[in-house]
């Protein structure tokens, strides 16, 4: 049976999502036809699609793809983990408190009120958790626990992490444009010429804006190509010598 997938992406802020295009109503095992009348015709089977509701279109993805997609993409965090020295690795699982909060559960013997003191932590960091990596704002801490104001519907009892977690609690997060954010060369010339533009356009000289609005767009194309990997291929021209 024919096995080959379209998938696609969008964007949205900071966010990827991936998604990919539906088979219709069925598949053939030969390539090239798309209904079971001329499938079978041409000695092929035809496997209805279990999925009553694919017209074809695009959508989430239905089916499990283990080391089959590679994604490469910036991305532009909304923290910034002061020092990666502050940090601890004795967290052993996770829950969810009375109300529905995501909380961290201690390894052992750990006491997070001493060593580390995370007492007056307001941030937390988290790396090798899963789907909880990234940044968690912190209600309460206590000997064992770290509750946080992610929301989370689970159980109350501990799930155990799969791998060693890494907590960094010396982090600050983005909250207005006082903060630096890490940008590319080609990002920070975009950023000008776009500026640019803007004070071309207040003023009316739309020529100039028009110029600006090229050369950002040009600085962003080349930030995007500075990520590909492998040879460049150029083509020349018999007229050139």
């Amino acid at each position: 049976m024919a096995s080959k997938r379209d998938y696609a992406y969008y964007i949205k802020g900071n966010k990827i999502a991936i998604i990919e295009r539906g088979i219709g109503s069925g598949v053939c095992s030969l390539s090239g036809y798309s209904n079971q009348t001329t499938c079978e015709a041409a000695g092929g089977t035809w496997t209805e699609n279990a999925i009553s509701n694919d017209d074809g279109e695009w959508m989430s993805p239905i089916a499990t793809v283990a080391d089959g997609l590679e994604i490469q993409y910036a991305y532009s965090p909304n923290y910034l983990i002061e020092s990666t020295d502050v940090s601890t690795t004795t967290v052993s699982g996770w829950d969810q408190d009375n109300d529905g909060n995501f909380r961290l559960r201690a390894s052992g013997s750990t006491d997070w009120t001493s060593s580390p003191n995370l007492s007056s932590v307001t941030y937390i960091v988290l790396r090798n958790a899963g789907r909880w990596n990234g940044l968690h704002k912190v209600s309460s801490v206590t000997n064992n626990r770290i509750v946080t104001t992610t929301k989370v519907s689970a159980s109350t009892s501990e799930t155990l992490f799969e791998e060693t977690v890494t907590l960094y609690y010396d982090v600050t997060p983005f909250t207005d444009e006082s903060f630096d954010i890490n940008l590319t060369r080609y990002q920070s010339n975009a950023v000008v010429y776009y500026l640019k533009a803007k004070l071309a356009e207040d003023a009316g000289d739309m020529e100039m804006r028009e110029f600006f609005m090229r050369e950002f767009k040009r600085q962003l194309e080349k930030g995007t190509s500075a990520l590909k990997r492998g040879p460049y291929m150029v083509q020349g021209f018999k007229e050139m010598r």
